[in-house]
């Protein structure tokens, strides 16, 4: 009898086995080829990333102040045609904001009231990539309703420089590493705080200070500083233009036109416009959610120890990521048609 038990205990084992090794084969089979083409995309993204953080990098520093005509022809005739005369690998499609920011992070920034336009979303991408601190010309005000959405859960101090109280502001800002906005300047820039705007930051081993004034500040890294005009042409000297990045946020008329076609869409079919939001909003989700699942596995696969097919909680995983990538990839389908 005991003979008899131990073979039907074992034939279970061998069956439930089988049954996890058919489960792990067919959900390593789908990841298998989502990997090697994951393999394929970053081998040819590798090959032109020097061209396109270049691209990028150049972007954020000098195209900031010009219109979209304007930063449309420093890109394609200026930018890409020395990167052609100098075989310097890139994307075949010019487009810094892919090294930039992402669908998510745009989603992010239209939920906060950024407008939906190329021109809005090329400033978003220069205002969070900048090391140096942002002067926005701003006369439609739709930069600093966005900025102050977007920040005010960092505890965004708002001033102004005919406040008294500003250079205190600023000082309690570096140190405490909130960020802060001056908003509404004119032409000239109070002396005051140029050692701030201008980054001169001392060094002293590890430790960053800023002097302002004849105090020593120590600077917090989570510390920024927005500068913000409603001037539309204004005159400051030209060693602004070194010391901050100039971002310009003049509505141009096509800016207008993506805006009102956004803004007569929800008007008059809510329900596209409702479905594309929530949609985008999905996929936002799943591609975090995806990325998460996929370094888990990759995680699990190389540090599994002893048998691979006693890990339940990996194969449920794979099959889990599986469901989840036809369901991204039929989603991914329906909002193309949405979209159009």
């Amino acid at each position: 009898m005991d003979d008899k038990n131990n073979a039907i205990a074992e034939s279970e084992k061998c069956e439930r086995k089988l049954n996890l090794a058919q489960r792990l084969v067919g959900a390593l089979g789908s990841e298998q080829e989502k990997w090697a083409q994951s393999i394929i995309d970053l081998g040819e993204y590798l090959n032109v990333v020097i061209g396109d953080v270049l691209l990028a990098s150049a972007f954020v520093s000098y195209v900031g102040p010009f219109n979209k005509s304007f930063r449309d022809q420093i890109i394609n005739d200026n930018f890409v045609g020395f990167f052609q005369k100098n075989n310097i690998p890139m994307s075949p499609t010019a487009n810094p904001l892919s090294v930039l920011s992402d669908e998510a992070t745009v989603a992010g920034w239209n939920n906060f009231g950024l407008p939906p336009d190329r021109v809005s979303t090329e400033n978003g991408s220069i205002l969070t990539n900048s090391a140096r601190y942002s002067l926005i010309i701003d006369p439609q005000l739709q930069g600093i309703t966005w900025l102050k959405k977007t920040w005010e859960s960092h505890d965004l101090k708002v001033t102004r420089l005919s406040n008294p109280k500003m250079p205190k502001t600023i000082e309690f800002a570096v140190e405490g590493g909130q960020p802060v906005l001056i908003e509404n300047m004119e032409n000239s820039i109070d002396a005051v705080i140029q050692p701030v705007y201008s980054r001169a930051i001392i060094k002293k081993g590890k430790t960053k200070y800023i002097k302002m004034g004849d105090k020593e500040l120590t600077l917090n890294p989570k510390f920024n500083l927005f500068l913000h005009t409603k001037l539309s042409n204004p005159h400051y000297p030209p060693e602004i233009q070194a010391e901050c990045t100039l971002i310009n946020f003049t509505v141009t008329e096509a800016g207008l036109e993506d805006q009102l076609l956004a803004l007569v869409v929800k008007k008059e079919r809510p329900d596209l416009a409702a479905q594309k939001e929530a949609l985008i909003q999905e996929q936002n989700g799943f591609k975090i959610k995806l990325k998460e699942l996929e370094s888990g596995l990759l995680y699990k696969l190389a540090n599994a120890q002893g048998d691979i097919l006693e890990d339940i909680e990996l194969i449920e995983s794979l099959e889990f990521s599986k469901k989840l990538s036809t369901e991204i990839n039929e989603k991914v389908e329906i909002a193309k048609v949405t979209d159009e």
